[in-house]
């Protein structure tokens, strides 16, 4: 049985959805402070949306960053 009827961010990552992060979920993920991780935001690194009082990271932000950073590393 499929979920096509739940919106995208109710699927499962399996199914090819973008999952969004909480600021504490996105640090885990990159093992980084909360304030590290504001920084990235601020410094448009990261892209991130905020509902209401909620920030939320993409997970293909997350991926984009650690691509961006490791492609400035091994310059």
């Amino acid at each position: 049985m499929t979920n096509s009827y739940l919106p995208t961010y109710f699927r499962t990552a399996a199914e090819g959805a973008d999952e969004l992060l909480t600021v504490a979920e996105s640090c885990a993920e990159l093992r980084v402070s909360k304030w590290t991780l504001y920084q990235y935001i601020h410094s448009r690194q990261l892209a991130s949306l905020k509902i209401r009082s909620r920030r939320l990271i993409p997970r293909s932000a997350l991926r984009a960053l650690v691509e961006k950073l490791t492609i400035e590393a091994a310059a």
